[in-house]
């Protein structure tokens, strides 16, 4: 019966983990993105699921771009958003600028401070600009794995930035278009036209792993694969148990 009530633990415990993985993934998919893609990471206040068309851009140089959401019914959005470049640190290094120059919700600007760059969350892997992100603040100190600065900005005062653009977090209530145009330096290049992609993407499907809402000290966000490692040790445990017994 110890062992039973053991195995049923377990598995309660790989379930909660399964179904916060789930219910916190209320974002764009980012998962099959090319690296290069720049995308929108929009998450509900309740952080519930929903539905959205995605325009996102492939950034190919200096220049400026778009990117935008459509959603299915009016959203509000939450604690946590950014505009991300898919492995934009690995595949373009970790000193170039992207820099904000509009943030619309239904067509009406939005955008009263100015961001910085930074590495999702400090891991040095995709850019992100936040565009509202209640658990992160400026900090010309914080470094990524490689020990190389990750906040900058084009003017180099990030301590002069935000990491929540909106002026008003009324602003971000009843969105059903997001639209996000922003300019990339460093890169050398100009941009070639941009190829933007149109697609729909239903939120049940898990995004990037740097999009789920938690408490890290850097962003708020823990990757996936935390959860999914919880979950696997998990089932280890419940397969070790019963070959004990």
């Amino acid at each position: 019966m110890k062992i039973k009530r053991i195995l049923a633990a377990v598995a309660a415990t790989a379930v909660a983990v399964s179904a916060m993985a789930v219910s916190a993934f209320a974002a764009q998919d980012a998962s099959g993105l090319a690296d290069g893609t720049a995308y929108l990471n929009l998450n509900k206040a309740d952080w519930s699921e929903y539905d959205a068309e995605w325009t996102n851009a492939e950034v190919t140089g200096d220049g400026t771009y778009t990117v935008s959401a459509t959603m299915a019914e009016p959203t509000d959005l939450g604690q946590f958003n950014a505009l991300e470049i898919k492995n934009g640190e690995t595949k373009f290094g970790t000193t170039y600028i992207v820099t904000v120059d509009s943030f619309k919700i239904n067509g009406v600007e939005v955008k009263a401070g100015e961001g910085f760059t930074c590495s999702a969350d400090g891991s040095g892997v995709t850019t992100r600009v936040n565009l509202y992100n209640e658990w992160n603040s400026p900090d010309d100190t914080a470094t990524n794995p490689n020990g190389d600065i990750d906040q900058r900005c084009a003017d180099g005062d990030v301590m002069s930035k935000t990491a929540r653009l909106v002026g008003d977090m009324a602003d971000m209530a009843g969105a059903e278009t997001v639209e996000v145009t922003f300019t990339v330096s460093g890169l050398g290049g100009a941009a070639a036209p941009a190829e933007e992609t149109t697609e729909a993407a239903p939120a049940d499907e898990a995004p990037a792993a740097d999009s789920a809402p938690t408490t890290s000290a850097t962003t708020g966000n823990v990757p996936a694969a935390v959860m999914v490692s919880v979950m696997a040790v998990a089932g280890a445990a419940a397969v070790a148990t019963k070959k004990r017994k």
